[in-house]
């Protein structure tokens, strides 16, 4: 049977990040019990302070005899002022432990793969294009969606932080940035406590603050009073030609010419808000945006003071560290603390009875001009650096979601590269699919390549044959981000994934699943061809139970013609069959390296066959098929016609 992404115990013991996470959970568990009774005792003294604030006031006021009770009504009312305040804090406290509490469940059903609880995202077949990450290698290996490798490694909770992390997994092998990310996740996966203060605070800044694309659109975009130049110039000179009409007028005809003649004056402003009201509001949505993305933002940047400030951390650490914090001129802290004093002033028509002076601002001297002119002023000094500072805060994010994995699994071990020779070859020692639990998982040696073999996988139905090639496709995955894979040893070249593994008809554009199958190999082959020659990396292409949609004598010489075009392009990689008559292909006997799965048929003290799978990887072709046997055990077999 194939082996299943099912949930299961881990089994680890105390010390291991499972066990801290379950630690933390309990610690948050009497926490919130702690808050919880608070916010109930706040709540009684509340209603009971009002009700004796009120109670008091009422009776001291009506019977004179009494009046003293208004005393203590008005420190009811003030002690019910203060009580407000402490529950408002105990509120805080509540909604900061739920989220806590969310990214502590969030770690620990990862490593339970308690799939159905944790939260999923999927990119647009667009991003994938623009970013080379191939949405049918995606599909095939389960990189995306429910019980996924993104959804078994992510901790990122911001949209830059997402992307980057599966740019990494899914583009081609970049060797030498793997390579730094490695070293990187080495530092990051012993600080768990600084860890799990970044998760808390990246989770807070995704709920309150909008993703950052319209932000760097603006920022590295056009501004509004570059072709109105004439508009700051007049928001500049309103107040002063207000008053010089005032006064004359005030000259030449009293005090209502001079009202009259500022009042025209004020007119004009009127006209020119309503005219440029809209535009100017829409920037300070975008740049501003009032649900906290400028301070939210910020935080998260400052959260590099949690990375090690030694010049001997790894470099990528270093170079995160000086964008965010520490760079003299365009440090993205500094920055957005200046863009925060901006904020504050767009914000004064947001500001309850600060309206009034925002509307008395507005029609003296267009003060959403001068707001816009202070914003332009900052873009022009930091437009340009904006798009770096999220660039380097998906990468943190991305480091800090590998690093989790990385301390979850102490026994997986980073991969080793090759050099990029026709002569190498994936090797792997106990190499296991890394989406199941260490109980559900068996592991095998794995050897794919040199160029010029194919490792051909056989093995009956439901025997083990296609976990294997998406544990050996998911596992280079997670060496071309620079995370440790599920394998005791793996080495590897640099190698871009190709697949045809999870292949579907479509009725709706007339395409039958042997031609589907037709043109996705066509894909593979073609980029095999493409990389054909090229110094930097090759294809590694895993193809499960290919071309099904023809007779089994086409079938063989199709196969064998494909595997031809692979073999010619310099392309590595492995096929798995039951096919038993494929392996005595002519061509595939002189290249294949066969290995195979098999199945025991047992009988149970009832004298029922059952029949089991042991997903041990043996060498050789299978001797063994289960087709027959299948249809049997649901009771399909020939023995049940009538």
């Amino acid at each position: 049977m194939e082996q299943q992404k099912v949930a299961g115990n881990t089994g680890q013991s105390d010390g291991t990040a499972a066990s801290w996470y379950e630690s933390r959970l309990r610690e948050l568990d009497a926490e919130r019990e702690r808050i919880r009774g608070m916010d109930r005792r706040a709540n009684t003294l509340r209603f009971a302070l009002f009700f004796l604030a009120a109670s008091c006031l009422f009776l001291g006021y009506v019977r004179q005899t009494i009046a003293p009770l208004q005393w203590l009504g008005w420190a009811g009312v003030v002690a019910f002022l203060v009580v407000i305040t402490w529950h408002e804090a105990i509120r805080d406290q509540a909604r900061r432990l739920r989220l806590e509490r969310s990214v502590f469940r969030r770690l620990r059903n990862r490593v339970q793969r308690q799939w159905e609880r944790l939260s999923r995202w999927e990119p647009s077949e667009e991003w994938l294009r623009e970013n080379e990450v191939c949405a049918d290698v995606a599909d095939d290996l389960d990189l995306f969606g429910q019980g996924s490798l993104f959804q078994l490694v992510s901790m990122a909770f911001t949209g830059p932080g997402r992307r980057t992390l599966a740019t990494w997994l899914g583009a081609p092998a970049d060797v030498e940035a793997a390579g730094a990310r490695a070293a990187a996740l080495d530092v990051l996966a012993g600080r768990r406590d600084e860890r799990g203060r970044f998760y808390l605070l990246a989770r807070q800044v995704a709920e309150g603050a909008a993703e950052p694309d319209r932000f760097l659109q603006w920022a590295e975009g056009s501004q509004y009073l570059d072709s109105r130049r004439w508009l700051l110039w007049w928001a500049r000179l309103s107040p002063v030609v207000i008053l010089a009409t005032f006064f004359v007028g005030l000259a030449l005809g009293g005090a209502a010419v001079g009202w009259l003649s500022a009042g025209a004056v004020i007119l004009v402003n009127v006209m020119l808000t309503v005219l440029h009201l809209g535009p100017i509001h829409d920037i300070f949505g975008v740049a501003l945006s009032g649900r906290g993305d400028v301070e939210g933002y910020s935080q998260l940047f400052a959260a590099a003071e949690l990375l090690p400030a030694d010049s001997d951390s790894p470099l990528w650490l270093r170079e995160i560290r000086k964008q965010l914090l520490e760079a003299p001129d365009s440090n993205a802290v500094a920055a957005l603390r200046q863009l925060s004093s901006a904020s504050k002033m767009a914000s004064l028509r947001h500001a309850g009875l600060l309206f009034l002076i925002y509307v008395v601002l507005q029609a003296i001297a267009l003060w959403d001009v001068h707001v816009l002119a202070v914003l332009e002023k900052w873009q022009r000094r930091h437009g340009n650096q904006a798009g770096g500072w999220f660039t380097s805060l998906g990468a943190l994010e991305a480091l800090m979601s590998l690093a989790a994995l990385r301390d979850e699994n102490p026994d997986w071990s980073f991969p080793s590269w090759l050099p990029a020779d026709p002569q190498a070859a994936l090797s792997a020692v106990q190499l296991g699919h890394p989406l199941l639990t260490n109980d559900q998982r068996v592991c095998n040696d794995v050897t794919i390549g040199p160029t010029g073999t194919v490792l051909l996988v056989t093995g009956s139905n439901m025997s083990g044959k296609s976990t294997l090639l998406r544990a050996v496709g998911l596992n280079s995955m997670l060496a071309a981000a620079g995370a440790p894979v599920c394998a005791q040893q793996f080495s590897l070249p640099p190698v871009q994934l190709a697949t045809s593994i999870r292949v579907r008809d479509s009725v709706r554009e007339g395409v039958s699943f042997y031609m589907a199958e037709l043109k996705r190999l066509r894909v593979v082959v073609q980029r095999a061809r493409a990389l054909r020659g090229t110094a930097g990396r090759r294809v590694l292409y895993l193809l499960d139970e290919i071309l099904q949609g023809t007779n089994n004598r086409e079938r063989q010489i199709a196969v064998a013609q494909v595997l031809e075009h692979l073999l010619q392009a310099g392309a590595i990689g492995a096929i798995s069959t039951h096919d038993l008559d494929l392996a005595d292909d002519p061509l595939l006997r002189e290249v294949a390296i066969p290995v195979h799965f098999r199945e025991q048929i047992q009988q149970d003290p009832q004298g029922q066959d059952t029949m089991t799978f042991d997903y041990r990887m043996r060498p050789g072709v299978t001797p063994t098929t289960n087709a027959l046997r299948l249809l049997e055990l649901v009771g399909l077999g020939r023995e049940t016609l009538k």
